[in-house]
């Protein structure tokens, strides 16, 4: 049998793609971002649930057919559909190769498995490395791969040539070094990416750093590991960098080039030098509000039950005895809003300038806009990143309205509701206003003590003559909303607000995609659209609490009582169980107590 594979070239999808037809609105994007090689843009629609890719005229240059499709790089993207993992070209022409998995090309390799073992096609689709192993990583720039077999580790090279044996219990490689780490009796040894030993297994950790994007030992500064107990930073050379210094803890020199250490539970910071630009005196020290982002921007430092916030430059820009500081941006420049010592809010910049005053009651939050909704004594109103109010401070709550293409805002005072703009003009009125979670600009306005739904030009679109409508509830239907009229109970669709069960029921209790309703004092079961499942002919039905937020349970048990029987039964009020005590039915169901009976008269 040939140990390599050529791939056949398959065409998926004629490049003539004028007869598809999709909804590439903005209300039915998932989730988009620009190709950098194609310059398209990369799309993930709601309905289907399917990527695919556009150019800037939204003609289609990718069909959307893919449950996954990386962006392209060298041509090549790598692409999910149906359980299969494959290659598609620019073309959408398919590289198949009826891999189980595929991995991206990196250095003109890409991983991929059959079988459970994997080896490396290159860019021609061609089997250059078999199949041999249990695991591979990508290539990096040091030209090896970290592969294991049967429980060991090593390297190979893009020959597949053994440079490090597969004899190993761990082998590291990072993205910006050609220096590989191997751990035998559970401690690490430096080789080169020629596969010679370079330090003794001396080290129980070896700490990763990030320069951008990419992984490195030393391109921050020596490297952190640890040896007899301590930790100690290692140059280049692979000699100690500073003599006399040794640490507790200490992280790798990140891309500031600072080491976080840690000696006798106190913290400090140690820069690449050698010197201790913090010195060890702080209860904590840590990366602040990084979102995982191994880059750090700022630094939050703990002492005496006060918070401090220093710059990449490791200056003091803010200081609190809250541990919040919240990181805010206004026309892509950074600032930072906290409380004071004096319990007000305001704003200074990344060098710790004050550009809001501390004057206000609430954090201020510019979420990449000119504006922030700010609080001053129990007022709201809209200020910009000058202190200049747009909005005048006078309403008692503010929220903004969750649209990409509007800044619009529902206020409220003691005369009402209302829709207003960054002019503060008033578009919509009303008793109380909620935008709809799902149609942002289309709202539930309450007047003349009655509800409603308009949208942004005031149109009526359902009838004001509701006493509730529901926005949205976390366990609550899947494509509804719940109405109540004259105190009966019915269903509307969530989308287009028709009425798809009229308000004609007494009780009404909607739990895993059914509804247990009562009407005229008898209890039954109907589904979300109004279709009678189980009928009317009990005098109580419950279903049991342990299914109320298992979507996925396959049978929901339900109890029944007729006069002083209880039964369970399933959704179509068939009976499964007669006999059942009361007992069983109160233990599983919310039932309440029966109230203790009448004390005699004394």
């Amino acid at each position: 049998m040939k140990n390599f594979l050529f791939l056949l070239i398959v065409i998926l999808f004629s490049c003539n793609n004028e007869s598809q037809t999709f909804d590439l609105s903005r209300s039915n994007i998932s989730y988009q971002e620009r190709d950098g090689e194609t310059g398209w843009k990369r799309v993930l629609l709601i309905k289907p649930n399917k990527w695919g890719f556009v150019n800037d005229q939204n003609k289609i240059m990718i069909p959307f057919e893919y449950d996954f499709v990386n962006p392209f790089k060298n041509g090549l993207a790598y692409a999910k559909n149906n359980g299969k993992e494959f290659f598609i070209t620019n073309r959408n022409l398919k590289l198949a190769g009826n891999y189980d998995e595929a991995g991206i090309f990196t250095f003109g390799l890409a991983p991929v498995s059959k079988n459970k073992k994997w080896g490396f096609i290159d860019e021609n689709g061609k089997l250059v490395i078999p199949m041999l192993y249990d695991s591979v990583e990508y290539f990096t720039q040091n030209g090896l791969s970290a592969v294991k077999r049967n429980g060991k580790s090593g390297f190979i090279d893009r020959y597949g040539r053994e440079i490090i044996p597969v004899a190993y219990e761990l082998v590291k490689g990072e993205q910006l070094d050609d220096f590989v780490i191997v751990r035998k009796y559970y401690k690490w040894a430096f080789f080169s990416n020629t596969g010679k030993q370079l330090t003794d297994f001396l080290y129980t950790d070896v700490q990763r750093a990030w320069k951008g994007d990419d992984t490195t030992f030393f391109e921050n500064g020596p490297a952190s590991v640890k040896v007899n107990g301590k930790y100690i930073f290692l140059s280049k050379n692979l000699h100690p960098a500073f003599s006399n210094l040794s640490f507790d803890s200490a992280t790798s020199f990140d891309s500031n080039k600072n080491a976080i250490v840690m000696k006798n539970e106190k913290f400090g910071i140690l820069n690449n030098d050698g010197k201790l630009v913090i010195p060890i005196a702080y209860t904590a020290i840590e990366n602040y509000n990084s979102n995982g982002d191994p880059n750090p921007n700022f630094y939050l430092l703990t002492k005496d039950k006060r918070y401090a916030l220093f710059n990449a430059g490791l200056i003091k820009i803010a200081e609190s005895d809250e541990e919040f500081f919240n990181i805010t941006y206004s026309n892509q420049i950074k600032y930072i809003s906290f409380k004071n010592f004096s319990n007000k809010y305001g704003l200074v910049d990344h060098k710790g300038k004050i550009k809001v005053p501390f004057i206000y009651d609430e954090s201020l939050h510019f979420q990449g806009n000119a504006f922030s909704i700010v609080k001053r004594n129990n007022k709201k109103g809209i200020i910009d990143i000058n202190n200049r109010e747009i909005v005048p401070l006078k309403f008692n709550e503010l929220v903004q309205i969750d649209d990409e293409d509007k800044d619009l805002f529902i206020a409220t005072n003691q005369s009402g509701a209302f829709v207003i703009d960054l002019n503060n003009k008033i578009i919509l009125s009303g008793e109380e206003i909620q935008s709809i979670y799902n149609q942002p600009l289309k709202f539930i306005v309450k007047r003349n003590k009655k509800y409603g739904i308009v949208d942004l030009q005031n149109k009526n679109i359902l009838p004001f003559e509701y006493d509730e409508i529901s926005n949205w509830t976390e366990y609550g239907p899947r494509i509804s909303k719940f109405i109540v009229k004259n105190g009966k109970t019915g269903l509307i669709d969530e989308n287009t607000f028709k009425i798809t069960v009229p308000p004609t029921y007494d009780e009404f209790k909607y739990i895993n995609g059914l509804i247990f309703a009562k009407k005229n004092n008898k209890a039954g079961i109907i589904n979300e659209k109004g279709r009678v499942i189980c009928p009317f002919i009990y005098d109580e039905i419950f279903p049991s609490l342990l299914d109320v937020y298992d979507f996925k349970a396959d049978e929901k048990r339900i109890y029944a009582r007729n006069g002083n029987a209880y039964f369970q039964i399933n959704e179509k009020g068939e009976v499964l169980k007669s006999n059942i005590t009361f007992k069983t039915v109160l233990k599983n169901t919310e039932i309440p107590e029966p109230p203790p009976p009448p004390r005699p008269n004394k």
